[in-house]
């Protein structure tokens, strides 16, 4: 997997404390990790941290540099693009073609050029059964976008586990 780039889009889910073990194992298996931030998730976890993870700079924010398009474009570096926690917020803004945070500009321009989207939804499980964001995974998946389906125990949609999510992403990465 080595000179294979993976965009691992963060949202504000609790769940995201879980994206530096996914980053530092993706690094592992020779993948070079970008990271983007939603403001949320930043309330959750540092960029810091995610910095120290993948070993790049985090983009928290999208600038004239492009960064969105330089990654996720039609001629981008990315391989894949991984939204891991994806919130329900993230999902339904993806769904809808709104892009108005770092991470839905990397999910829109993907979804337009065409790069493997991978969303391990987190949230509570009322949120995850909203008829509408039922619908909006449907729309996704629709459109080729895989969704890692949350273990639903409780009142919670967990999150995927890494080695799940790993798994996912090495299949797509070829």
């Amino acid at each position: 997997m080595m000179n294979k780039k993976i965009v691992l889009a963060v949202c504000g889910s609790v769940a995201a404390i879980e994206a530096p073990k996914i980053a530092r194992e993706l690094g592992r298996r020779g993948f070079d990790v970008e990271c983007v931030m939603s403001e949320a998730a930043q309330r959750v976890i540092y960029p810091d941290v995610m910095e120290w993870a993948t070993g790049n700079k985090v983009i928290t924010e999208l600038t004239g540099g492009l960064e969105h398009v330089n990654l996720c474009g039609i001629d981008g570096k990315a391989s894949l693009l991984l939204v891991y926690p994806c919130t329900s917020n993230t999902l339904s803004k993806t769904a809808c073609g709104i892009e108005d945070t770092p991470v839905t500009t990397m999910t829109a321009t993907a979804l337009g050029s065409g790069i493997p989207i991978v969303m391990a939804p987190a949230m509570h499980l009322a949120m995850y059964r909203n008829p509408f964001v039922e619908e909006n995974v449907r729309k996704l998946l629709d459109e080729g976008v895989h969704i890692i389906e949350p273990e639903c125990r409780g009142s919670k949609a967990r999150i995927a586990g890494i080695q799940e999510t790993i798994k996912k992403t090495c299949d797509l990465v070829k």
